[in-house]
């Protein structure tokens, strides 16, 4: 079982290295291999396109208010940067929650589709880290979050990445201000040049991070049922619930080389 629980583990190692690479070779050269220019981003192929973040999406800020304490489910569930992880996964382990009031905080209300961008943080590595809204649940999004709302799901998958490639490039570090906290506030983000390819290319390069990402989703579930299959059987064999020999592990013996 642990052999097979490592196993996974290297996997997951493999195919993270596997989708950074990736990631950084399709925001830079595209697949085409057509020539690049030098631009405040770092290079990219010549015929992508630059605008402004504003003209791909519409960009909002969050609801102002102190929830941290707000966790008895009443009102509605409201997204802190907390939810967000630094490779852009929503986790909901710790939620808060908000009653809405104005009409304010309604225009917050999130869509399938949207983006989450950290914009403000008192840890300077996660500014920028940008997640992709597809709960079926009613959330709103806290302050510190920019709600971005592409024009249409391509481009929003396709931002969601491009937006983490920054990140992990280091991009948002050179550019955010440092006071109480650091932050990479809407006017900077709205200003942003993205380079975006054309329909064809960008649907090609979605795709295939797309697939890296279910990869990886794959390995970690994996490794999790693994996981709670080691404790399971350990609590059984040493409470003598049951015996070594009534174990039968051919299938987790033969998936692990």
């Amino acid at each position: 079982m642990q052999r097979a629980i490592e196993q996974q583990e290297r996997l997951l190692q493999l195919t993270a290295r596997l989708r950074k690479t990736l990631v950084h070779q399709l925001f830079t050269q595209g697949i085409r291999g057509e020539p690049q220019k030098q631009t405040e981003m770092g290079l990219v192929p010549e015929s992508w396109e630059e605008r402004p973040l504003e003209n791909a999406g519409d960009v909002v800020y969050g609801i102002q208010a102190a929830v941290a304490s707000n966790l008895k489910p009443v009102g509605t569930m409201i997204l802190t940067n907390k939810n967000i992880t630094l490779d852009g996964k929503l986790v909901l382990e710790k939620i808060n929650y908000f009653v809405l009031k104005t009409k304010r905080h309604y225009e917050t209300m999130l869509k399938k589709g949207d983006l989450l961008f950290n914009w403000r943080s008192g840890s300077k590595e996660h500014v920028g880290k940008t997640a992709y809204f597809d709960l079926t649940s009613e959330f709103v999004h806290s302050s510190f979050i920019l709600r971005i709302r592409p024009s249409d799901e391509i481009t929003g998958r396709y931002l969601f990445y491009y937006l983490n490639f920054l990140r992990e490039s280091g991009f948002f570090l050179k550019m955010q201000t440092f006071s109480i906290n650091a932050k990479f506030n809407k006017s900077a983000i709205n200003e942003l040049p993205t380079y975006i390819p054309g329909e064809d290319e960008r649907r090609t390069i979605v795709g295939t991070l797309d697939a890296v990402e279910t990869k990886l989703s794959f390995h970690a579930r994996k490794k999790q049922a693994l996981e709670d299959l080691f404790r399971t059987l350990l609590h059984q064999l040493m409470t003598a619930q049951i015996r070594v020999n009534d174990l039968d592990l051919s299938e987790v013996e033969t998936a692990v080389p």
